[in-house]
Formats: structure tokens, C-alpha cells, sequence
């Protein structure tokens, strides 16, 4: 008798606690579904927009997962193992991880290899992805250093092909990705004009933007990279030189 009250009160906690974290899958219950669908739909036939219709559901659920909290955890992390581990076998086509960093992103390859049968439109758009994210999870002109953080690839020309890569796309297909498309210009946009992390030394950082400045044509970016390059020249640019990002 004396031992069955704890018993009773750890089996009613147990049981709280496995309803209470099915809960969370639950609110984003609707946009699994709608990735899902969406995705099969694309598998069987990924012309016609449906690519693109697939891939935007990933924004949506990815804010679902990742964005929602419940104190200091988000809703992928408050998942058992044996429910993170259905999760990741049932949301094909994207990377799920909670160690360290939590994130979903997109299988850069899985997209790519669709897009083979889709529009022009999908191919150039999974061909600039794959440029960008060879590894689907950090672009191409930042160096990991961290789990969470990285210094700028100047010098690499990595900057400056991705700029072109992606204003190319918007040329091209304007009324496609658009809202994808444009994040991305905004992350290299925003890797050229601010970061003060790089992983090379000034000269390399030189080189990045005087390259930039003999493709780029008139525009706002052409002139902050202008000033920034003037900058670093008049020894006035705050970098750090042979970063260590943190």
C-alpha cells in the first residue's frame, strides 16, 4: 500500500507528460500535413508550380517547429525521441536536427533532383540553391566555425558569384521563388555590406569588393560596397581580420 501512491503519481506524470508533448506535434499537426501533401503531389509530377507550391509550404512549417516555444524550448525539441524520429522519417525532402542548433531546412539535393522534371524556372532556382548550399545547411561564402556561427568567405569570389547567381534568378523568372529568391539576395546582400567577420586577412577582403565593383552594375549595394571598400583602404572599416566568429 505504502508504495503503490508513488507508483500511481509517477504513471499519472508519465502519462501527463507524453499527452502534453503530443499536444505540441498537434499545433503544427496542419502544416506537417500540408508539406506532405504538397511534397507527394511534387514527387509524382513536379512541373506546373508544384515544386515551388511544395516549397513553400517549408516556411510555414519550419516556423511551426522551430519558432514556436514553450519556454525555453521550441516544439522539435519537446519531441520524444521516438516521435522526432517519425517526424524526420515522415517529412521527406528536409533536414530536421535539435542537437546544438535546432533548424529544418530543406535537402538541397532531394529539391535538386526534382527539379530535374520541373519548369525552367524550378531547375534555375534548385541550380542557384546548389550553388548556395552545397551541403544545404551553410551558404557557400561562410566558413562554420561553430555549430551556430562562421566567418565570411571574402576573397573566395563566393560572394560575389552568389549575388550574381541569385539577381540573375529574379531577372529571369521575377513571379517564381519570389519570397525565397529575395531572402536569399538579402543574405548575401547583407554578408557583403556587414559582416566585419572575415576569415582572411584585409587584402582578401579587398579583392572581394573591387571584384564585386567591376561586375556590379549601378545600385544601392554597389555603393555601400564602394564605401566599404574605401574604407578598409583608409584603415577607417571595423573589421576583424583572420576571424574567429562568437
Amino acid at each position: 500500500m505504502g508504495t503503490t501512491k508513488p507508483v500511481m503519481i509517477a504513471l499519472l506524470f508519465s502519462c501527463c507528460v507524453v499527452v502534453w508533448s503530443t499536444q505540441r506535434l498537434d499545433s503544427a499537426r496542419p502544416a506537417i500535413d500540408a508539406y506532405r501533401l504538397a511534397i507527394q503531389l511534387a514527387q509524382k509530377d513536379p512541373s506546373h508550380g508544384q515544386l515551388e507550391a511544395a516549397f513553400h509550404t517549408i516556411g510555414p512549417l519550419r516556423d511551426a517547429l522551430v519558432m514556436s516555444r514553450s519556454g525555453n524550448q521550441t516544439t522539435l525539441e519537446l519531441l520524444s525521441e521516438q516521435e522526432f524520429t517519425v517526424l524526420r522519417r515522415d517529412l521527406v525532402g528536409l533536414i530536421l536536427n535539435r542537437e546544438e542548433v535546432v533548424f529544418v531546412e530543406p535537402d538541397v539535393a532531394f529539391f535538386s533532383k526534382l527539379s530535374a522534371r520541373g519548369d525552367a524556372a524550378d531547375r534555375a532556382f534548385f541550380a542557384a540553391l546548389s550553388f548556395t548550399y552545397p551541403e544545404s545547411v551553410w551558404p557557400v561564402y561562410t566558413e562554420p566555425q561553430t555549430d551556430f556561427s562562421g566567418c565570411t568567405r571574402f576573397g573566395s569570389g563566393t560572394l560575389v558569384s552568389t549575388y550574381f547567381t541569385w539577381k540573375a534568378v529574379t531577372q529571369q523568372y521575377p513571379k517564381h521563388y519570389d519570397e525565397a529568391t529575395n531572402r536569399q539576395l538579402v543574405d548575401v546582400i547583407n554578408a557583403l555590406t556587414e559582416s566585419t567577420c572575415a576569415c582572411a586577412d584585409r587584402a582578401s577582403v579587398e579583392q572581394e569588393f573591387t571584384e564585386f565593383l567591376r561586375h556590379g552594375e549601378a545600385s544601392e549595394v554597389r555603393t555601400r560596397v564602394a564605401q566599404r571598400l574605401a574604407a578598409i583602404r583608409s584603415g577607417r572599416a571595423q573589421f576583424r581580420f583572420r576571424c574567429i566568429s562568437g
